[in-house]
This record gives structure tokens, C-alpha cells and sequence, in this order.
């Protein structure tokens, strides 16, 4: 089975390469069967993880990941209008996707061994609310850099700086979340015992990051750059932490 995994992961990775080749020849119509059949695959890969793993994909890096990519496909075929413009969001999206799956490269392509945990319902929320949070502030990023690209042709972009900002927003909702039910893990794990880590560390870097970008006065062009450029690079910010997090 775990050689099955694997082969689904390859067909996964060359249809989602195809599909972001698709998408950059401008061949929109055929992109989107290829992305669909892409996200279907993806589909495949994580429900054979759930069936020999017996746990949902949401602990290590490669399930994970795969996760991810299958919530940001989903967001990119479902939830991103078509467009004229040279390059569009959806580019953006599948190079992210090519991005996540890149660096699945490099890990174990297998499950996460099952745990004790596995079964606890905070444990599994706390890291699935946070990888759903990863996937839509990735799709948010997608939205400021298409922003800042249509911006420098002076073309209408407000609703792509809503719709960023808005994506970026459910995921700010889905991470703190998944600190709640993280904080009620600890509770019940370990009482009123705390003490300071890097893992806490990361959670408060994120929280920061993304009140900064919520929080920039003004409407003028430079503020509206500013906040453009911190919303673009928030999925980046978060990837990079996440990452972290899951090797170390």
C-alpha cells in the first residue's frame, strides 16, 4: 500500500505541474479539466493515508502538505474566477502547490505513525485548523501578488485586495482556533503547568505578523503597497513557520 502511495503522490506532482504548464500557455478551459483531475488525485493520495494510517493527514510533513495542496487546488478551481490577464491567480496558485509539493521532495513519503494521540479530538483539530489556515493564507498571498501585478498596469484591483484580504482573514480565524483547542490539549495533558517554547513562539510570530498586516492605517497608494506586500508574503511567512515546526 505504501508503494501505491507513492505512485498516486508522482501522479499527483506531474498533474499539478501540467496543470500549472496549462495555466502559464493560457489554456484556460484545458487547465481546469487537468486541475480538477489533479485535485482528484490528490483526493486519492490523502484517503489512502487515512485508510492505512487509521488517522486523519494532518501530522507529519508529507501527509500534511498533501493536505494543504488539496485545500488551496480546491480553492484555486472553486473559488478563483477565470481571467484575462497574463499571469492571474490561478498561476500563482499551482506554483504554490508546486512549492508544498517541492519540499514534500525531500521527507519520508509515508503516513505518520499511528500514536495515542491520533485519536485525541483537540490534538487532531489543533493540527488540522492549522493546516487549513496555511492553505487559505497561501491563497490570500495569491490574491496580494496578483493585486500588485495588476496594480503596476493600473488596472481595477480592489476586489482582489478584498478578496486577499478577506481569505486572509478566515485563515487568521482557523489559526487562533486551532491555538484554542491547542490551549485546552494543554490543559487537559498537563494542567496548569507552562512554560515557554518555541512552538509558542512561532504560534505568537504568526498571530503578530497577521495583526500587522490587518492593521495598517490609511488608503492611500503607499499604504494600500505596504499591506499589499505584508498580505503577499503572510502564506510565505506562515509556510516558512510551519515548516519549522513539523521538522524540528
Amino acid at each position: 500500500m505504501i508503494n501505491l502511495l507513492y505512485y498516486i503522490y508522482l501522479v499527483t506532482f506531474l498533474l499539478y505541474a501540467s496543470t500549472f504548464t496549462l495555466a502559464f500557455l493560457n489554456l484556460k478551459s484545458a487547465e481546469k479539466w487537468l486541475g480538477l483531475i489533479a485535485l482528484t488525485a490528490n483526493a486519492a493520495a490523502l484517503t489512502l493515508i487515512i485508510v492505512s494510517s487509521g488517522h486523519l493527514p494532518v501530522f507529519n510533513l508529507f501527509e500534511s502538505f498533501l493536505l494543504v495542496t488539496f485545500v488551496l487546488g480546491g480553492l484555486g478551481i472553486f473559488c478563483s474566477k477565470p481571467e484575462d490577464a497574463f499571469p492571474c491567480v490561478r498561476i500563482w496558485i499551482w506554483l504554490e502547490i508546486m512549492v508544498l509539493l517541492g519540499i514534500t521532495l525531500f521527507s519520508s513519503k509515508t503516513p505518520s505513525f499511528f500514536s495515542y494521540a491520533h485519536d485525541n479530538l483537540y490534538v487532531v483539530l489543533f493540527h488540522a485548523f492549522r493546516r487549513v489556515a496555511l492553505a487559505l493564507a497561501l491563497f490570500s498571498s495569491a490574491q496580494f501578488i496578483q493585486f500588485r501585478v495588476e496594480r503596476s498596469r493600473d488596472a481595477h484591483t480592489n476586489e482582489l485586495s478584498k478578496t486577499g484580504r478577506n481569505y486572509l482573514l478566515l485563515s487568521a480565524i482557523f489559526f487562533l482556533a486551532g491555538e484554542y483547542v491547542g490551549i485546552i490539549w494543554c490543559q487537559n495533558g498537563w494542567g496548569d503547568l507552562w512554560r515557554w517554547s518555541a512552538g509558542f513562539f512561532q504560534s505568537t510570530l504568526i498571530v503578530l505578523y497577521l495583526m500587522l498586516v490587518f492593521h495598517i492605517p490609511g488608503k492611500n497608494y503607499r499604504s494600500e503597497s505596504f499591506r499589499s506586500l505584508l498580505g503577499g508574503m503572510s502564506g510565505f511567512v506562515m509556510l516558512a513557520l510551519t515548516l519549522i515546526r513539523i521538522v524540528l
